[in-house]
């Protein structure tokens, strides 16, 4: 750990010491069902007990000195969560996504992309078009480059709850193509081995609740700048997908 992030770690001592209440002791991080691995890799009890999320989640806690606590949410309920304080922070989340505009946000994290994956050449998307292909999606997901498309059933949208099971439809050739972000898809699929095709790329951040103190989203501002600027968090990610080649986050955003 370098020089920067130790004084980090020692300013946000400072910043926390002094009587703290058991509830304000506790860091409440958002997990649920919708996360899939590798953020979360859920243990014989389906808890999750190690994935990139977790290690991020236990990072900032320790930042702040407070123990971590996973509640899980639905995927509609995280804003509100957020805003009514219910939980801290979830941090696998970007702006375009979450466009309440009283929700506060950390710096990037790093940088993915969605990609699509076929066993066939993929040179672009309207060649693809062309081939009138099925694509395997996540139900819930909108892809911006691929949605005027499968309005115009130049492509079909086959969905499954998860991009798992969207892999194992692909795997098993219920589907030509699918698409999910590359963190996902280096984790359930043999990248290796497919064609791919890059589309929309996203910055993904931290959002926190109004609960945690300015001084603490500063710490944990600071903290997540200086990691994600020398490449540490890219780093975390791999030790989960040894494939990823995921950029770090673009400095000055």
């Amino acid at each position: 750990m370098g020089k920067k992030v130790k004084f980090l770690a020692l300013l946000g001592a400072c910043l926390i010491t002094g009587p703290v209440q058991a509830a304000d002791a506790t860091l409440v991080a958002v997990y649920g069902d919708f996360i899939t691995p590798p953020a979360f890799i859920r243990g014989t009890d389906t808890t999750p007990d190690s994935g990139y999320l977790i290690d991020i989640y236990r990072e900032l806690s320790q930042q702040l000195g407070m123990q971590l606590q996973l509640k899980a949410f639905r995927r509609a309920d995280i804003a509100g969560a957020l805003l009514k304080s219910a939980a801290d922070v979830y941090c696998r989340a970007n702006p375009a996504w979450y466009p309440e505009p009283l929700l506060r946000w950390s710096p990037p994290l790093f940088a993915y992309a969605d990609v699509l994956l076929s066993h066939r050449p993929l040179q672009d998307l309207q060649s693809l078009a062309q081939q009138k292909s099925v694509v395997a999606t996540t139900s819930g997901y909108k892809y911006p480059e691929l949605e005027p498309l499968f309005r115009a059933g130049r492509l079909t949208r086959q969905d499954y709850l998860s991009p798992e099971e969207a892999a194992s439809a692909f795997l098993a050739g219920k589907a030509d193509t699918v698409v999910m972000s590359e963190i996902e898809a280096h984790y359930l699929l043999p990248v290796n081995r497919l064609q791919q095709l890059q589309l929309t790329h996203y910055q993904l951040h931290c959002v926190y609740s109004p609960r945690l103190k300015p001084l603490q989203r500063q710490l944990l501002d600071n903290y997540i700048s200086a990691r994600a600027s020398h490449g540490d968090f890219k780093a975390l990610l791999q030790k989960y997908s040894w494939q990823l080649g995921v950029q770090p986050a673009a400095k000055g955003l």
